[in-house]
Protein backbone atom coordinates (compact mmCIF):
# COMPACT_ATOMS: atom_id res chain seq x y z
CA UNK A 1 0.00 0.00 0.00
CA UNK A 2 1.39 3.21 -1.51
CA UNK A 3 0.40 6.54 -0.18
CA UNK A 4 -1.32 8.95 -2.48
CA UNK A 5 -2.64 12.31 -3.40
CA UNK A 6 -4.63 14.40 -5.33
CA UNK A 7 -2.71 15.16 -8.42
CA UNK A 8 -5.59 16.79 -10.54
CA UNK A 9 -9.07 16.73 -11.54
CA UNK A 10 -10.25 17.25 -15.10
CA UNK A 11 -12.64 16.77 -17.60
CA UNK A 12 -12.09 14.13 -20.26
CA UNK A 13 -12.80 15.90 -23.21
CA UNK A 14 -13.81 13.16 -25.52
CA UNK A 15 -16.95 12.62 -23.09
CA UNK A 16 -17.19 15.32 -21.07
CA UNK A 17 -16.60 13.39 -17.58
CA UNK A 18 -14.81 14.39 -14.71
CA UNK A 19 -11.93 12.63 -14.07
CA UNK A 20 -9.67 12.10 -10.50
CA UNK A 21 -6.02 11.65 -11.07
CA UNK A 22 -4.88 10.31 -7.43
CA UNK A 23 -0.88 10.35 -8.04
CA UNK A 24 1.03 7.84 -6.42
CA UNK A 25 3.67 9.52 -3.88
CA UNK A 26 7.73 9.08 -4.34
CA UNK A 27 6.87 7.80 -7.81
CA UNK A 28 5.73 8.70 -11.47
CA UNK A 29 2.25 6.82 -11.57
CA UNK A 30 -1.14 8.52 -11.29
CA UNK A 31 -4.32 6.23 -11.02
CA UNK A 32 -7.57 7.96 -13.20
CA UNK A 33 -10.65 7.33 -12.11
CA UNK A 34 -14.13 8.79 -13.60
CA UNK A 35 -16.31 10.02 -11.42
CA UNK A 36 -19.92 11.20 -11.90
CA UNK A 37 -20.63 15.33 -12.01
CA UNK A 38 -22.01 15.98 -8.69
CA UNK A 39 -18.67 14.01 -6.73
CA UNK A 40 -16.32 15.95 -9.48
CA UNK A 41 -18.40 19.29 -8.28
CA UNK A 42 -18.15 18.15 -4.10
CA UNK A 43 -14.50 17.14 -4.77
CA UNK A 44 -13.69 20.88 -6.23
CA UNK A 45 -15.35 22.20 -3.66
CA UNK A 46 -13.10 20.42 -0.99
CA UNK A 47 -10.19 21.49 -2.48
CA UNK A 48 -10.86 24.99 -2.66
CA UNK A 49 -12.13 24.72 0.59
CA UNK A 50 -15.74 26.23 -0.02
CA UNK A 51 -17.73 25.98 2.98
CA UNK A 52 -21.63 26.25 2.60
CA UNK A 53 -23.65 27.56 5.03
CA UNK A 54 -25.29 24.38 5.32
CA UNK A 55 -24.15 20.74 5.50
CA UNK A 56 -24.00 19.01 1.74
CA UNK A 57 -24.06 15.13 2.21
CA UNK A 58 -20.29 14.63 2.80
CA UNK A 59 -20.46 17.17 5.87
CA UNK A 60 -23.50 15.32 6.94
CA UNK A 61 -21.41 12.19 7.13
CA UNK A 62 -18.09 14.03 9.04
CA UNK A 63 -20.64 15.71 11.33
CA UNK A 64 -22.15 12.33 12.15
CA UNK A 65 -19.09 10.40 12.62
CA UNK A 66 -17.34 13.44 14.73
CA UNK A 67 -20.76 13.96 17.15
CA UNK A 68 -19.93 10.31 17.54
CA UNK A 69 -16.47 10.41 18.93
CA UNK A 70 -15.11 9.14 15.73
CA UNK A 71 -12.09 10.02 14.26
CA UNK A 72 -11.03 9.54 10.89
CA UNK A 73 -8.08 7.07 10.48
CA UNK A 74 -7.14 6.56 6.52
CA UNK A 75 -8.63 6.28 3.04
CA UNK A 76 -7.74 2.91 1.02
CA UNK A 77 -8.51 2.55 -2.75
CA UNK A 78 -7.83 -1.33 -2.42
CA UNK A 79 -9.91 -3.09 -5.87
CA UNK A 80 -10.46 -2.64 -9.18
CA UNK A 81 -12.94 -5.38 -10.53
CA UNK A 82 -14.59 -4.64 -14.24
CA UNK A 83 -13.36 -1.29 -14.11
CA UNK A 84 -14.73 0.05 -11.11
CA UNK A 85 -13.01 1.23 -8.25
CA UNK A 86 -13.35 -0.08 -4.74
CA UNK A 87 -12.55 1.84 -1.41
CA UNK A 88 -12.67 2.03 2.05
CA UNK A 89 -12.91 4.75 5.08
CA UNK A 90 -11.44 4.15 8.07
CA UNK A 91 -12.63 4.82 11.15
CA UNK A 92 -11.70 4.78 14.77
CA UNK A 93 -14.46 4.87 17.45
CA UNK A 94 -14.98 6.06 21.02
CA UNK A 95 -13.33 2.90 22.15
CA UNK A 96 -10.35 2.80 19.84
CA UNK A 97 -11.94 0.27 17.56
CA UNK A 98 -11.29 0.57 13.81
CA UNK A 99 -14.11 0.28 11.39
CA UNK A 100 -14.06 -0.47 7.80
CA UNK A 101 -16.91 1.16 6.02
CA UNK A 102 -17.18 0.13 2.51
CA UNK A 103 -17.04 3.67 0.03
CA UNK A 104 -16.52 4.62 -3.76
CA UNK A 105 -13.77 6.34 -4.21
CA UNK A 106 -15.06 9.25 -5.24
CA UNK A 107 -16.88 9.65 -1.98
CA UNK A 108 -13.48 8.74 -0.11
CA UNK A 109 -11.83 11.28 -1.68
CA UNK A 110 -13.97 14.53 -1.32
CA UNK A 111 -13.85 13.14 2.57
CA UNK A 112 -10.03 12.89 2.64
CA UNK A 113 -10.03 15.95 1.45
CA UNK A 114 -12.45 17.77 3.41
CA UNK A 115 -10.37 16.76 7.07
CA UNK A 116 -7.19 15.95 5.53
CA UNK A 117 -7.20 12.18 6.20
CA UNK A 118 -4.20 9.78 4.81
CA UNK A 119 -5.28 8.54 1.19
CA UNK A 120 -3.65 5.27 0.54
CA UNK A 121 -3.99 2.63 -2.96
CA UNK A 122 -3.42 -0.92 -2.72
CA UNK A 123 -0.29 -2.06 -4.04
CA UNK A 124 -2.26 -4.27 -6.78
CA UNK A 125 -4.10 -1.29 -8.06
CA UNK A 126 -1.18 0.37 -8.84
CA UNK A 127 0.22 -2.55 -10.61
CA UNK A 128 -3.09 -2.95 -12.67
CA UNK A 129 -4.17 0.07 -13.36
CA UNK A 130 -1.55 3.02 -12.65
CA UNK A 131 -0.21 4.63 -15.90
CA UNK A 132 3.53 6.29 -15.38
CA UNK A 133 3.25 9.60 -16.94
CA UNK A 134 7.03 10.16 -17.73
CA UNK A 135 8.30 6.86 -19.30
CA UNK A 136 7.10 5.66 -22.75
CA UNK A 137 8.43 2.26 -22.56
CA UNK A 138 9.08 0.61 -25.99
CA UNK A 139 7.44 -2.41 -24.44
CA UNK A 140 4.25 -0.13 -23.60
CA UNK A 141 0.65 -1.49 -25.74
CA UNK A 142 -1.36 0.62 -27.40
CA UNK A 143 -3.91 1.65 -24.67
CA UNK A 144 -1.19 2.94 -22.29
CA UNK A 145 0.46 5.51 -24.98
CA UNK A 146 -3.59 6.28 -26.03
CA UNK A 147 -3.88 7.12 -22.31
CA UNK A 148 -0.94 9.07 -21.93
CA UNK A 149 -2.52 11.14 -24.92
CA UNK A 150 -5.68 11.58 -23.38
CA UNK A 151 -4.24 12.63 -19.75
CA UNK A 152 -2.33 15.29 -21.94
CA UNK A 153 -5.81 16.98 -23.55
CA UNK A 154 -7.20 16.74 -20.25
CA UNK A 155 -8.10 20.43 -19.41
CA UNK A 156 -9.32 21.89 -16.12
CA UNK A 157 -10.39 25.06 -17.28
CA UNK A 158 -12.83 23.13 -19.33
CA UNK A 159 -14.16 21.36 -15.84
CA UNK A 160 -14.48 25.05 -14.07
CA UNK A 161 -16.17 26.46 -16.74
CA UNK A 162 -18.57 23.79 -16.98
CA UNK A 163 -18.98 24.04 -12.90
CA UNK A 164 -19.87 27.51 -13.72
CA UNK A 165 -21.87 26.96 -16.18
CA UNK A 166 -24.34 24.93 -13.82
CA UNK A 167 -24.11 26.70 -10.97
CA UNK A 168 -25.67 30.04 -12.98
CA UNK A 169 -28.13 27.67 -13.76
CA UNK A 170 -28.64 27.37 -9.76
CA UNK A 171 -28.62 23.40 -10.23
CA UNK A 172 -25.72 21.11 -8.50
CA UNK A 173 -24.61 18.53 -11.03
CA UNK A 174 -26.41 15.31 -10.85
CA UNK A 175 -25.81 12.14 -8.50
CA UNK A 176 -24.61 9.97 -10.29
CA UNK A 177 -22.42 6.22 -9.56
CA UNK A 178 -18.52 5.75 -10.71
Amino acid sequence: MKKARIKALLVDKENNSPVVLVEIENSTKVIPIWIGAFEAWAMAMAIENIEFPRPLTHDLLVNCIESLHGKFEKVVIHSIRDNTYFASLYVVDNDGNEIEIDSRPSDAIVLSLKRDIPLYVANKVISESGIDLTIEAPSENEEDKRFRNFVKQLDIEQFREMMKHRESKGNEPDDTED
